[in-house]
């Protein structure tokens, strides 16, 4: 029959098509593509088929009966709209050979099937071009008491149309399929040389589940969001771009809130407070000069203020250290106890004989660097 080319070239080029997408099947959507095997009980509408030959058997019409069957396949989703399949069938059709009952015959074959899903989501409906090879065992020994082959070799070429439900969450459905096959049976197998090939129109209607292997695909956890940009702080200087209105400050510089450097005040230094030989006690000479800046503060009274002192070269590091510390702790007491509260006092330090202001090679330098300091930290 002149149908069977084309349906040929039409399954081949769709299977063919069909592994051509299986290498490009990452570009899809994710799906479940478990493996399954659909196991289902089919029927089969069989067609008859007459041909000639030559002597002794001559013109030859085989009848098969219509017969149910079975259908297993074992596929896999490729992407969101193909999924590959191996499949076999058996049928045992009741035969008859030129109008005379013979016994049931045997056709099976397996093959490998393309599922199109044009909407899997929405419509499961599906398209079905497969190709199979196989066997027909006719139903008879021998026709005119001569004795023919015992089995001949068969290929089924499908086309048809499924649909599937899904019965629950883990994936188990139900399958129903018709399939339009074109059988071709190598005549010659059973009846000798001079036979061409039998060829049937048959149909075949197939019921039953679609059962998913493993567990099912779980969702991708979402991508976390990606962290919020940190404000622009083009001159490190601690306020973003958005609020500095002084950009580009040296890095290093202390700034205010706005980013403007800040003008710090040069120490005030103490001149007159000096202090008993080797010792933290004031002098009579400090105290006065100390009155003094009691009354300063006072009429500043919203000026804090820090107390640093200092030390010659004279004796060792350490002792200078605490020297200095003692010398500054005694400065703030007295400054307490005449009337200047001790939280405008934001801390005092003694720090030795570092940052000197003049050489320690002489008396003048010496007296020079032993000095006490007011910073002002606020006002």
């Amino acid at each position: 029959m002149k149908f069977k080319q084309p349906l040929t070239a039409g399954v081949a080029g769709a299977l063919g098509l069909a592994f051509a997408s299986s290498a490009m099947a990452q570009m899809d959507a994710p799906q479940d593509k478990r493996f399954y095997v659909a196991p289902m009980v089919s029927y089969g509408f069989f067609d008859n088929d007459a041909v000639g030959g030559p002597a002794p058997l001559g013109n030859l019409n085989t009848d098969n009966d219509d017969s149910i069957g079975a259908t297993l396949a074992i596929g896999k989703p490729i992407n969101s709209w193909l999924n590959l399949e191996l499949f076999g069938f058996y049928f045992n059709p009741d035969q008859s050979i030129n109008g005379a009952d013979a016994n049931d015959a045997d056709l099976y074959g397996f093959g490998l099937d393309a599922l199109f899903f044009p909407a899997r989501d929405t419509l499961p409906v599906y398209g079905i071009l497969g190709a199979s090879w196989g066997k027909m065992d006719p139903g008879y020994g021998e026709v005119n008491d001569v004795a023919v082959g015992d089995d001949a070799d068969a290929d089924f070429l499908d086309a048809g149309l499924g649909y599937m439900y899904q019965l629950n969450d883990y994936g188990l459905a139900v399958r129903a399929e018709y399939r339009y096959r074109y059988t071709t049976v190598d005549s010659a197998d059973i009846y000798g040389a001079g036979y061409e090939d039998q060829r049937f129109d048959d149909h075949i209607l197939s019921l039953g589940l679609q059962i998913p292997l493993g567990a099912p695909p779980t969702a991708a956890e979402p991508a976390p969001a990606p962290a919020p940009a940190q404000p622009m702080d083009s001159d490190g200087d601690g306020v973003i771009d958005a609020n500095d209105q002084c950009p580009g400050t040296p890095r290093g510089t202390e700034v205010d809130a706005r980013g403007c450097p800040i003008e710090k005040q040069a120490p005030i230094v103490l001149k007159g407070v000096t202090f008993e030989f080797d010792s933290s006690k004031l002098t009579m000479q400090a105290e006065n000069r100390l009155d003094n800046v009691v009354d300063a503060l006072q009429a500043s009274s919203e000026v804090k203020f820090r107390v640093d002192g200092y030390t010659d070269s004279i004796g060792t590091e350490q002792y200078n250290q605490g020297l200095s510390q003692r010398r500054v702790d005694s400065v703030r007491q007295y400054l307490i106890e005449h009337g200047i509260s001790s939280s405008r006092i934001t801390g005092t330090q003694g720090h030795g004989e570092s940052n000197p202001v003049a050489t320690n090679e002489t008396a003048a330098g010496r007296a020079q660097n032993r000095r006490v300091e007011l910073n002002v930290t606020e006002q």
